[in-house]
């Protein structure tokens, strides 16, 4: 039995659940949960989207969870594949989309209130994660720049699930 407070990592025990990874990697699956909900009211176009999107933050989940042992210097830009993919879509869509002409307010469908819901703890994970990767001084920033485009698909989604 674990000592009370304490938690696993990769290749690591007796982690402190204060350490900023732990919180990092919390907020992570806090936002990918936001997600899951999400995904349970939306068109099967946006679930197979958010879906990929969860698989990626638990890629982050991941590579964040074998710090300190993975060298600092090997994770620069190496989410920058996924950010690619991701701002793709986002070019994608929003090709497709027309802007309202005003500030919309979601939550007339459940679909759209859990991607507001979503799209709020996503901005909110990605200001914990620039403070940890600095205190932390991961030099990687496309994991940050993911987070950031992730809150923008959440918002594109909502657009396309809006009623007419």
């Amino acid at each position: 039995m674990k000592p009370v407070g304490e938690t696993d990592l990769i290749g690591e025990r007796g982690v402190r659940k204060s350490d900023l990874r732990i919180g990092l990697i919390g907020a992570i699956d806090e936002a990918s949960s936001a997600l899951s909900m999400a995904k349970g009211f939306c068109s099967p176009d946006s679930q197979v989207l958010l879906d990929g999107c969860q698989k990626d933050l638990s890629s982050m989940m991941g590579i964040l969870a074998a710090l300190p042992r993975t060298p600092m210097d090997s994770l620069e830009n190496c989410f920058s594949s996924e950010l690619a993919n991701l701002e793709e879509t986002i070019r994608v869509m929003e090709a497709a989309t027309v802007y309202p002409g005003e500030f919309i307010r979601p939550g007339q469908t459940p679909a759209t209130g859990t991607l507001d819901l979503a799209r709020a703890i996503v901005r909110r994970v990605e200001r914990e994660a620039v403070a940890a990767f600095d205190a932390l001084q991961i030099p990687d920033r496309s994991m940050l720049q993911y987070l950031n485009r992730l809150s923008t698909i959440c918002y594109l989604l909502i657009l396309a699930e809006m009623p007419a």
